[in-house]
């Protein structure tokens, strides 16, 4: 090919897997090969049109590309067939990986289809030939003869934020089997989706990955800023077909109370913790004895906490590790540290190809190109940009601040204002004051207006709506400074769903701005504004939660950061924190935020003892709470407290909602007949309060106690019909109540066949409203209902799973229910006993060793099975 094709190509991407080692232990027969390898590719990719870019390939790799897709597919395909056929060296066997992709590109070949091509590649096995997606659809009617297609489903990509389709070519020549491709998707692990290229830092994931292998605990330290968190992440990825079970990621920035980090440790990597076990503990003895990496993300503000809970990670044995990032060592023993350097710089390069190769520009000029299309690296911008950089000193925010502006800057005019406003520091603080200053810039280019709402931005946790940024500010409506701060990079935007969207600073920012605020002696009143819009929102929520309780649980578990920083900061004023956690405790009791609402609520009770309507509403939450932790003591004596103030008021719902509660601790202590006296009690006072959600709400606890009872003439139509109210009333919590009940029936009668799908299909809609530990329940039932239908082993596996969720929960309650420990000793004792104490055990064990997730999906699979 005479010219270089842009604008809609095909690229084809290869590499030689397992080069390394075959050069380090067989050198003159590599050489020998690759001279071959390089024979076969230009020869095929020259037959087919297509042009080798010599520059962008390293090594073994080939980076080609070509006009037409179909040419691109025929080439690959050539070429894998003829490395199938050649004789290659004994010890230098030649399995070449390839990936094919279509997008834009300009003659420079840089940008986001290269990277998306190159992790295509990165997912694929020697002797593989992937397609994406597009590509894929453009080449499916010209394929060469006798290839086609395999479609290998949607994958994640490292670095990459859409997923994306991959098929495989196949030809009769080709090999057909392989193992799972090595995408994200294929892993355990939770490391968050990537909105940006990662660009360079080979050197240093290499160094941080053999640092992993021979160190237990790796600290990467730098300034905010430096991409600790980038690398960590990448690593992360890097490392995931090293750590069989799984890569944790653990992000403590919205963290301020030390206490949570490790239970944010163990919420991570799915850890399982038992009654009268500590939650340090349970993590010990969940990951003893596995290969897994922990990534602490953010550790300075909770060092303490960090270096208590990683001191207990290394006790899990050699296969552990941890990976941490933070602004400052842990100061942990046996502690490896290692600062993350700048970003390559072009200190002396003066040709634009040497330039080009330097990762700080090329984060400079793929941001920039992000900020305005068709932004490109050129001989006239070439030395304005390393200017920048070497300004900058490599710092990857303070870069990435910078090419924001080519929006509205050129590289020239950027420089000039770096120049005017910058005093770069040196020594042992000099990265950090770099960092600072390119915010500090960024910051003074903002008028007044938006630094004071940069400011106040910051005291908010985690993400924010636009409701919130008017509560903390003052000057009527700041939609027009959000916007402008989003157009400045200072403020990131996220698209919850098509109808809400919900803004973050980055947390170098947020860092950066909290000092501002209390430089400018703002913050009391900030968060003054800040704890009473969350107090609001909860209060409206409490309001709304008989009416409107799924989206209003909903609303506060996206807000449940900021909530607790509120809680926290109200501290100093009891009556505050009682109102607050008053306010939230029906939400942690029906989200399964057992311990922390638990603490929150006894000690806010604690410290104002006023009677109030506060108060009452506390007790109430708490009561209901200790009763779904299975506390029978406490929970009787809770609720009477309760329904003893709402009785001094003429409040009619709190009154009827107490006496609920009371009926709930009757339920606790099995007196059911006191309990069901009591339900229809409230099912008077609801219908004269006249809402229809509240009378359903008493009928489906009056259906509870007849269902323990096991008055199944009575449970079943009254179950239906609660069924069909909740679901006209679009409350799955009803919906789940109900099919419970109906499936209670099934197992009175003694049909535990039928009950099985009655189970699972309460199990989701307990999902449907967040309720973790009524989903236990639910998977027990359907664990009942396999077990007598002779699938032992299955339902002594997920029996194991729930009880492992609840106990983590620190939830008794299912042990404590006379009439459900009754069904379990029919069901479940005489399973274990059918196929033996060892078979039991393990696959009880089996049950337990499984994460949440999988084991709601394994129910559901058993469950269709039962059709």
């Amino acid at each position: 090919m005479t010219e270089r094709p842009a604008g809609t190509v095909t690229f084809l991407f290869t590499d030689m897997e397992g080069s390394t080692r075959a050069w380090e232990a067989h050198p003159a027969q590599m050489q020998a090969a690759l001279q071959r390898h390089d024979q076969i590719v230009a020869k095929s990719v020259e037959a087919h049109n297509g042009a080798i870019i010599l520059e962008r390939g390293e090594g073994d790799s080939v980076f080609a590309v070509f006009a037409r897709a179909s040419d691109a597919v025929a080439a690959a395909c050539e070429i894998q067939c003829a490395f199938r056929k050649e004789a290659w060296p004994e010890d230098v066997p030649v399995r070449v990986r390839m990936a094919i992709h279509t997008g834009e590109a300009g003659t420079d070949y840089r940008g986001a289809h290269v990277n998306r091509a190159a992790r295509i590649r990165g997912i694929a096995h020697g002797e593989q030939v992937l397609i994406s997606g597009v590509t894929a659809g453009i080449v499916r009617g010209a394929l060469p003869n006798e290839t086609a297609l395999i479609d290998l489903g949607q994958h994640r990509l490292r670095d990459v934020s859409e997923m994306e389709h991959v098929f495989q070519l196949a030809h009769p020549d080709l090999r057909a089997d392989f193992p799972p491709l090595k995408s994200l998707s294929n892993f355990r692990q939770n490391l968050p989706i990537q909105l940006t290229s990662f660009v360079g830092r080979d050197r240093e994931r290499a160094t941080v990955c053999s640092l992993i292998d021979e160190h237990r605990l790796v600290t990467l330290t730098g300034s905010g800023g430096c991409g600790k968190t980038r690398l960590a992440i990448q690593v992360g990825a890097d490392e995931l077909e090293k750590f069989s079970d799984g890569v944790g990621f653990v992000d403590l920035a919205p963290l301020t109370d030390p206490s949570l980090v490790v239970d944010a440790v163990a919420a991570a990597v799915s850890a399982k913790v038992r009654p009268g076990l500590g939650v340090l503990d349970a993590l010990v003895e969940s990951l003893e004895g596995t290969k897994t990496l922990v990534i602490l993300d953010n550790c300075e503000h909770v060092a303490a906490a960090c270096a208590g809970t990683v001191s207990g990670l290394l006790r899990t044995g050699d296969s552990v590790r941890v990976l941490a990032t933070s602004r400052e060592p842990l100061g942990v023993p046996g502690e490896t540290r290692w600062r993350v350097p700048s970003l390559s710089l072009p200190v002396s390069a003066t040709e634009i190809e040497e330039i080009g190769a330097c990762e700080s520009i090329q984060l400079f000029v793929d941001r920039a190109a992000a900020a305005r299309q068709g932004f490109a690296l050129t001989p006239a911008n070439a030395q304005a940009i390393s200017g920048i950089c070497r300004t900058l000193e490599g710092v990857p925010l303070a870069i990435e601040l910078a090419a924001a502006r080519a929006k509205a800057l050129s590289p020239g005019e950027i420089l000039d204002r770096l120049s005017d406003r910058f005093r770069l520091l040196t020594g042992g603080r000099g990265r950090h004051q770099t960092l600072r200053s390119a915010i500090d810039w960024s910051y003074d280019l903002l008028s007044e207006h938006e630094r004071v709402l940069f400011r106040r931005l910051s005291v908010f946790a985690g993400g924010f709506d636009l409701a919130a940024a008017e509560a903390i500010w003052p000057d009527g409506d700041p939609l027009d400074h959000v916007e402008q701060l989003l157009d400045k990079s200072l403020v990131t935007v996220e698209q919850l769903s098509d109808e809400s969207v919900r803004y973050r600073l980055l947390e170098t920012l947020r860092r950066y701005g909290a000092e501002r605020l209390a430089e400018a002696g703002e913050e009391e009143e900030t968060r003054e504004r800040h704890f009473s819009h969350y107090l609001a929102i909860a209060e409206r929520a409490y309001a709304q939660r008989i009416e409107d309780e799924s989206a209003s649980l909903a609303r506060l578990e996206v807000d449940h950061d900021d909530l607790r920083i509120a809680l926290a900061w109200s501290r100093p004023r009891p009556h505050d924190v009682l109102r607050l956690a008053s306010s939230l405790g029906w939400f942690w009791h029906l989200r399964s935020h057992y311990r922390e609402g638990r603490r929150w609520l006894e000690e806010a009770l604690a410290v104002d003892t006023e009677p109030s309507r506060e108060r009452a509403r506390a007790l109430w939450a708490l009561s209901m709470i200790v009763t779904w932790q299975g506390d029978t003591k406490a929970a009787r004596s809770l609720a009477e407290q309760s329904l003893e103030l709402w009785r001094e008021t003429d409040d009619k719902l709190e009154l009827a909602l107490a006496l609920e509660s009371v009926g709930w601790s009757h339920f606790l202590a099995n007196d059911y007949t006191e309990a069901l006296r009591s339900m229809e009690e409230c099912v008077e006072l609801y219908r004269e309060l006249g809402s229809k959600k509240l009378i359903t709400r008493g009928r489906v606890a009056v259906g509870q106690m007849l269902a323990a009872l096991g008055d199944v003439e009575r449970t079943e139509p009254l179950a239906r019909e609660t069924l069909a109210e909740g679901r006209a009333q679009g409350e799955a919590k009803f919906v789940h109540y109900s099919l419970h009940y109906l499936a209670d029936c099934v197992l009175w009668r003694d049909e535990p066949k039928k009950a099985v799908r009655l189970y699972a299909d309460s199990l989701r809609a307990a999902l449907d409203y967040g309720n973790d530990m009524e989903a236990a329940i639910e998977m027990q039932g359907v664990a009942m209902g396999l077990a007598g239908s002779g699938r032992e082993a299955e339902a002594l596996r997920l029996f194991g799973a729930s009880c492992a969720l609840l106990e983590e929960l620190q939830s008794t309650l299912a042990d404590e229910i006379a009439f459900w420990v009754n069904f379990k000793n029919q069901f479940l004792t005489p399973a274990r006993e059918r196929i033996g104490a060892e078979a039991a055990d393990k696959a009880e064990q089996e049950g337990r060793a499984m994460s949440w997730k999988p084991a709601i999906a394994y129910a559901f699979e058993l469950a269709a099975m039962e059709k």
